[in-house]
């Protein structure tokens, strides 16, 4: 059974286990391994994991005492769901509708959540499409030199 709890700051170490296995292996055919390396050394280094814990709304998905996924949610002036990742054995168990539901449930004065999704992950996409997000707009995105096709996502809460 999976529960959803607020991140704290000694789950960096399974957060980091879980955005890199799910990261490799949905990124695998979409960019080159070193990229995803950088992009993943940057972007989920141990010091923006503790601000991101610390400031934005930041759940885990856990079954068994074991962090399987994670949700990070950043607001302001917009609702940004920034990531959701959910370990490869565990996806389509719904630990992903779990985490953005439950994250959403946080945000009732919102009326639309926004997320960027690289186009060519097709899970990604078709999981926020069933989940009700439209495409705003499609656009090319240098990532670490590499163009990714991205699309901006919205959902009407």
């Amino acid at each position: 059974m999976v529960s959803i709890r607020k991140a704290a700051q000694d789950d960096i170490v399974q957060i980091k286990n879980v955005v890199t296995k799910a990261w490799h292996d949905t990124y695998k055919n979409i960019m080159a391994a070193s990229t995803s390396v950088q992009f993943l050394e940057a972007s989920f280094s141990t010091s923006r994991l503790e601000k991101r814990i610390k400031d934005t709304l930041f759940l885990v998905a856990e079954v068994d005492g074991e962090i399987v996924g994670f949700s990070n949610f950043i607001y302001g002036k917009a609702l940004n769901l920034s990531a959701i990742y959910v370990l490869p054995e565990h996806q389509r168990h719904a630990i992903g509708t779990a985490l953005l539901h439950n994250g959403l449930s946080y945000f009732d004065t919102y009326d639309a959540v926004f997320v960027e999704v690289a186009l060519d992950n097709e899970r990604a996409t078709k999981f926020y499409y069933r989940e009700g997000f439209e495409l705003v707009r499609e656009y090319e995105e240098d990532i670490l030199g590499e163009k990714v096709l991205s699309g901006l996502l919205k959902k009407t809460l």
